[in-house]
């Protein structure tokens, strides 16, 4: 996610440390560490949900799909006892 070089971090610290000083650093540390992982876990859940959607739409799809396969094969042998009842009663 973040990604920064010892010096890039170092200078951050510096910076964080002259603007706020001493005694609030520590207390801005915790708040943003706490941001962060709620932000992460927003994230996940997020993530988690869309997993979720995607394969609630997979299993739509492939219910449609064998309902299709059903019904035409249902279909077919629908077709196939019609003609052996008009086979059957035109000879009988």
């Amino acid at each position: 996610m973040f990604e920064g070089s010892f010096w890039e971090l170092s200078l951050i610290f510096v910076l964080a440390l002259v603007v706020f000083g001493p005694e609030r650093l520590p207390g801005l540390a915790r708040s943003v560490g706490l941001w962060v992982g709620r932000a992460r876990a927003m994230f996940r859940n997020f993530n988690e949900q869309l997993e979720r959607e995607l394969a609630a739409e997979e299993m739509r799809r492939a219910a449609s799909a064998a309902r299709q396969s059903v019904e035409s094969t249902a279909s077919a042998a629908r077709k196939t006892v019609d003609e052996v009842v008009k086979r059957d009663g035109a000879t009988g």
